[in-house]
């Protein structure tokens, strides 16, 4: 049974998943186990992940040749790292993201380069120009297209 992806992923689910989302493509079981860094985990292990993130509803699959299966992500990593965002602003900050990002920058030691880049990033924001979601993206790139990582970027 499917259960809904407001979940967290483990540590080993997470690792699967960045593979997953990284090959662009459907894999099976023998792929992810080969795209993971030595040392390799079984090929069980492996598959009993997939099956968990399958009932989790954070992957899906399709028949591949045989008895193989192909798996793939069913939600994007933006999507993840923004509804895993959504959860700790909810979780810890009642949902404030004032609260949320003044704890972020009293906890973390900026640069005088860092501040002032959110600072515009903050100021272009509030000037009627705030992007669409279609043409911002917490990932870097189009919120359509291939999704880079970090740092935060705006696309006119």
């Amino acid at each position: 049974m499917k259960r809904e992806n407001t979940l967290t992923l483990t540590r080993a689910e997470l690792q699967v998943m960045e593979i997953l989302w990284k090959s662009g493509k459907a894999l099976d079981v023998h792929e992810v186990v080969e795209n993971y860094p030595e040392p390799q985990p079984a090929y069980t292990t492996i598959s009993t992940v997939i099956r968990l993130l399958a009932m989790k509803g954070f992957v899906g699959h399709k028949k591949g040749n045989g008895k193989q299966h192909l798996y793939f992500p069913q939600i994007s990593k933006a999507d993840y790292i923004s509804q895993s965002v959504s959860d700790v602003k909810a979780k810890f900050f009642g949902g404030s993201v004032s609260s949320f990002v003044s704890f972020f920058l009293q906890e973390e030691q900026l640069s005088k380069e860092e501040l002032e880049e959110i600072a515009n990033l903050a100021l272009a924001l509030s000037i009627d120009n705030r992007p669409s979601k279609s043409s911002f993206s917490p990932l870097g790139g189009s919120a359509k297209g291939e999704r880079k990582g970090y740092p935060l970027t705006i696309n006119p």
